[in-house]
């Protein structure tokens, strides 16, 4: 086993240390005796509540889950608000760094890549948006792209896209609430965004 793979034993260790009945309550959960429910990035998945592994449902089959990324943004999301209620979104966009007071803010690494391989290939990318969830919106800022991602249905993030031209280069930009930080730690917010833009990425491929 990798380092990876040892921390998401580790995670689904940690995730049995907290209150299920609270976390189905305060996030408003489909649950059973065995499994607590969710959707995550528009692919149904479910946590058993004896072992804390998480498993996603594909092409009607349920698989264990073990992608680092995956596995530590459902928890974060789930175990990091230590309130009694839920968490509420501001419903204000902003950037990573808006939110952090020390630590690395920039993301440009992260998004600088993808936004090359997205470039020219728009109509793509909009299916690969609608397959995992996201609802496209009006532009903003002169973006190309503009998409509402419910990541789970009580939190979202909203993607931006400028293809490139003569004068600038292709350009990604990821949004999150201004509340972001009361749902999850901000290394997370790293996890999720690679999540997000490696899925996007694989469903364009796809469409090759």
């Amino acid at each position: 086993m990798d380092n990876y793979d040892l921390q998401v034993d580790t995670g689904k260790r940690i995730f049995l240390e907290y209150d299920q009945k609270l976390m189905i309550r305060k996030f408003r959960l489909d649950a059973d005796t065995q499994y607590i429910y969710l959707t995550y990035l528009n692919t149904p998945c479910r946590i058993c509540r004896c072992s804390g592994g998480i498993e996603e449902q594909i092409c009607g089959q349920w698989r264990e889950c073990r992608d680092f990324s995956t596995v530590m943004t459902v928890y974060d999301l789930l175990c990091y608000h230590k309130g009694e209620a839920s968490p509420a979104l501001s419903h204000q966009w902003c950037t990573v760094g808006t939110f952090v007071v020390t630590g690395v803010t920039q993301t440009d690494t992260f998004t600088k890549k993808c936004a090359t391989l997205f470039d020219g290939r728009l109509d793509d990318l909009k299916a690969a948006v609608q397959k995992l969830g996201g609802v496209l919106q009006p532009p903003v800022a002169g973006a190309d792209l503009t998409c509402y991602f419910p990541v789970t249905p009580f939190f979202p993030v909203l993607l931006q896209f400028w293809q490139g031209d003569d004068e600038f280069e292709p350009k990604l930009m990821l949004l999150w609430d201004r509340n972001t930080n009361s749902f999850l730690h901000f290394e997370t917010t790293f996890y999720l965004q690679g999540d997000l833009l490696n899925r996007l990425q694989c469903g364009m491929e796809e469409r090759i």
